[in-house]
Order: C-alpha cells, then sequence, then structure tokens
C-alpha cells in the first residue's frame, strides 16, 4: 500500500512528511496530478486500531479506514469533482499491431483510491519512450471517482512536466469499470496480450499492496482482490500463455508468499519488501534501453535494469527496496521452507525461548502500521546464531543457497534505512500472538507447514505473555 499525505493549505513550498523523509511540495500544481510523493501503504500508526490479524483479513476495509476526507484530496481547486477526467486523445479504437512484436508492457493503474495523483505522471513519464515497431507500451487505467477508466496504447511525446504531466496518448474509454474486481483484471490482461502479440510480456501492477492480504484497491465501489484472487484472474486473462515478468509498483509485494502463487504464470517478479513510491522516472530509463533493441533485450536483463534503475538517485521515488526473483527458482524453494518449518517446530519443544527470540528480533517491513512481514535471509541469520539445532542450521543454509548461489534472489537493493534486513524476499512472521485465518489459503501454507510453525510460535508467545495478555487465537 502507498502512504497518504495530506496537502496543505497554502500549497507553497510546504514541508510535509511521507514515510520517514520530509518532501516538499512544488509551487506549481495542475489539478488533481498534484505531485505529491504517496506512500502505497497507508497512514502510519493507524494500524495499531486493529490487531494484526485482522488486518491482514480485512485489506479493503483497512484501506478505506486510512483514506482521508475527499476535501482533503491534494486538488489545486477549492471544489473536489466528482471524478478525475480521462486526459490523452480520445479515439473510436486504438492502433493495432499487425504480426507478433518483440515486447509488450501493459500498466494497470488501479488508482481510484488516493493514489490518482500518480496516474498521469506514470503515463507521461512512459510517453519519453512510447511505443516503437518492435514494442507495444499499454495501460489500463482507473482514477478517482467514477466515468474514468481507460485504456492506452503510449505514444512517444518527449514533452514531460513531472508538476504538471500532459497526456498525448490515443485511449478509448471504457463503462466505469471496478479495478478491484478479478474479473476486470482478467479482461485487461486477455486484451493487452491477445490483442498485441509479442516474444516477450510484461505486466505492472500500480496500487495499494499488502502481500498475499490483498492488492488493487479501489474505493467506488469498495473492492480489491487477495494474492489468490490476483493470480488466478490474471491465469485465467493469459489464457494458456505465461508473462515473463510482473512487477508490482506497490508496497510489501516481494514475499515468499506472492512467489509461490504466481510461479505458474510468471518467470520473474519484480517488487519491493518494504513500503514504496510510485518508480518515478526508473520507469523512463528502463524503457529507453529496452527500446534500443526490444528482441535483443531478454527478460532476466530487463529486470535487472529495473532494479538499478528505480534504486538509483534522481530519479523521483523514494522506493526504499527494490527485488528482482525468479519465480522458476520457487518450486526449489517450497520443500525446502518445509523442511525449515519443520525444524523450527521441533525446535519450539526443547529451545522455545530461543526460537521466539529469534523470529522477534527480526524487524518488520512497513513504515510503522506494524504489518509482519520480515526478511527470509534475515530471520534465516537469527535462526542459526540462536537456535542451536543441526536440523535448523542446515536447513537454514540450504534455503541461503537457493535464495543466492541457486539465484532466485536475482538482485536486490535496498536504502540504508534497511539496517542490512532489506536482501529481496520476506516472508509473513507475525509475534503478537495471532496469526490470520486466510493465510493458510495460500499455496505457500498449503504446500509447506510455515503456517503451522506460525500457529506453534505465536501459541507459545501468547503462552508466555504476561497475566492479563490476550490469549492465543483458536486453532
Amino acid at each position: 500500500m502507498k502512504r497518504f499525505s495530506r496537502l496543505l493549505p497554502a500549497l507553497l513550498g510546504l514541508s510535509l512528511f511521507v514515510g520517514c523523509s520530509a518532501q516538499t511540495l512544488p509551487v506549481a500544481l495542475r489539478g488533481a496530478n498534484a505531485p505529491v510523493q504517496l506512500n502505497r501503504m497507508s497512514a502510519a500508526g493507524n494500524a495499531k486500531t486493529m490487531p494484526q490479524a485482522m488486518i491482514m483479513d480485512n485489506f479493503s476495509q483497512w484501506v478505506k479506514a486510512q483514506q482521508p476526507p475527499k476535501a482533503d484530496f491534494a486538488f489545486a481547486s477549492s471544489e473536489v469533482p466528482d471524478g478525475v477526467p480521462v486526459e490523452g486523445q480520445a479515439v473510436d479504437r486504438l492502433p493495432t499491431a499487425p504480426g507478433p512484436k518483440a515486447f509488450t508492457y501493459l500498466t494497470y493503474e488501479a488508482l481510484d483510491n488516493n493514489l490518482f495523483g500518480d496516474l498521469n505522471r506514470i503515463l507521461d513519464t512512459l510517453e519519453l519512450v512510447g511505443s516503437n515497431p518492435q514494442m507495444n507500451l499499454l495501460a489500463q487505467t482507473d482514477s478517482f471517482g467514477p466515468g474514468n477508466t481507460a485504456r492506452y496504447f503510449i505514444s512517444p511525446d518527449k514533452k514531460f512536466d513531472n508538476n504538471a504531466p500532459i497526456i498525448a496518448s490515443p485511449y478509448v474509454k471504457l463503462a466505469e469499470e471496478n479495478s478491484g474486481d478479478p474479473r476486470t483484471l482478467t479482461q485487461a490482461v486477455n486484451w493487452a496480450f491477445g490483442a498485441y502479440p509479442a516474444r516477450f510480456n510484461w505486466l505492472n501492477l500500480s496500487t495499494h499492496g499488502m502481500g498475499f492480504a490483498g492488492i488493487n484497491y479501489d474505493d467506488n465501489p469498495e473492492a480489491s482482490m487477495n494474492i489468490m484472487g490476483f493470480a488466478q484472474s490474471v491465469r485465467q486473462g493469459l489464457n494458456g500463455k505465461k508473462l515473463d515478468v510482473v512487477s508490482f509498483d506497490a508496497c510489501l509485494m516481494a514475499t515468499a508468499e506472492v512467489g509461490s502463487e504466481l510461479q505458474d504464470i510468471s518467470n520473474i517478479m519484480v517488487g519491493s519488501e518494504d513500503s514504496t513510491y510510485y518508480w518515478g522516472y526508473g520507469y523512463a530509463q528502463t524503457m529507453a534501453k529496452i527500446a534500443q533493441n526490444p528482441a535483443a533485450m531478454n527478460p532476466d536483463q530487463i529486470v535487472r535494469s529495473m532494479v538499478l534503475d528505480v534504486h538509483s538517485k534522481g530519479t523521483s521515488n523514494m522506493t526504499l527496496t527494490i527485488s528482482a526473483i525468479d519465480l522458476r527458482k520457487m518450486k526449489e524453494l517450497e520443500p525446502e521452507l518445509d523442511r525449515f518449518a519443520r525444524s523450527l517446530r521441533k525446535a519450539l519443544t526443547t529451545q522455545k525461548a530461543a526460537v521466539i527470540r529469534a523470529m522477534q528480533q527480526t524487524r518488520e517491513f512497513h513504515m510503522g502500521e506494524n504489518i509482519p512481514f520480515r526478511d527470509l535471509n534475515r530471520i534465516l541469520s537469527l535462526t542459526k546464531t540462536l537456535v542451536k539445532d543441526a536440523e535448523v542450521t542446515a536447513s537454514a543454509d540450504r534455503i541461503n543457497h537457493i535464495l543466492f548461489r541457486r539465484g532466485l534472489i536475482m538482485l536486490a537493493r535496498q536504502n540504508r534505512l534497511e539496517k542490512g534486513e532489506g536482501r529481496g524476499l520476506s516472508i509473513y512472521l507475525p509475534t503478537d500472538g495471532q496469526v490470520a485465518k486466510s493465510y493458510q489459503q495460500t499455496r505457500l501454507a498449503r504446500s509447506t507447514q510455515w503456517d503451522e510453525f506460525l500457529l506453534d510460535l505465536n501459541a507459545a508467545i501468547a503462552a508466555s505473555a504476561p497475566a492479563g495478555a490476550p490469549a492465543a487465537p483458536a486453532r
């Protein structure tokens, strides 16, 4: 999810806090596109009013609860319109793409929420490159309010203004769609990769995210999809095809649960372990490299470039972590993670305090929201240090071998604020005595005993809590 920051009344060079950093609002504003960096998480600290497990099971309700009143949205006018208009060149039919090209990219902009101000900046950035005879750049967009769902064929336009983006690309307007409805995503995927066939296919999501718990939050009507529904909708839209890349310009999506769910629909995943902001000029940098010779740049090269471009300084983003994950290696990780979970369950019976300490000392990824995703490598390292068990140590070593020697984590970058805990892949690890009920529906939980370990761990934590503390949840 992205953190929402309110536009201060004066709108003149004011400093506001977004995430952990102070940003400055430029003077130039253009309607709904005020250049405010919004974190794809939500307001810091508000999650403390709701138990962690309930947050994970009620993604849509929780995101809605974090959104400020309409009057606080970043409009230059004192009046908030009913909906943000579609910008660009309205056409009856989008350009066709005769014959398969080398590369098709679809960005699904699920921004009918407090992130709508990013939409035109992203499109304007992609127009710096635009489609060409070898590559299709496409977008399906949904902005704040009704009546503004559209599909774009991104055309080249070298005019760019991050403060006041102007869209030049042709679009066709659709009947109002709910971007949080899996059927809408299925139709968009089917359109893009069916009407614009290519050798390499890349799906990008720009929206709120929270790992397995939710993606693509739509404010009106209120809806989102968990990672299981997301995977199924994409699978149906692909009609037997497989993506080369799926990327998440959204928070908390570089998780083992997401990777496990998507392994049969995409070869590679790009995302962030932590909260993130929209990927700024990094979009254009990567697309410009691809555009030089789309047929020659394979997906492995593309995602490595994306990680470096998004993380580089001067790309108008504040991404704390970003990584490329080889989903083709997930089938190697799952059985080893199962062995690790089994060995930890055994260790809980003899070294309970050490196991609990190892799990609790890993830092949660978020910016104050108490959302318990934690870096897998850090979990392995602390476990090896604190839990004296040969089976646990051997299993941890095998998982690290898959992550780094076998290359499941292809490339990862982190901000120094992460203090070494953003090695590329996180996993759900609550330590407050509660486990989300929906977690057991994930593919990772069904194929490993990680969920059983979480239940055992949190029961042990609850049993060790002082008198009067909340009891462990029913199992």
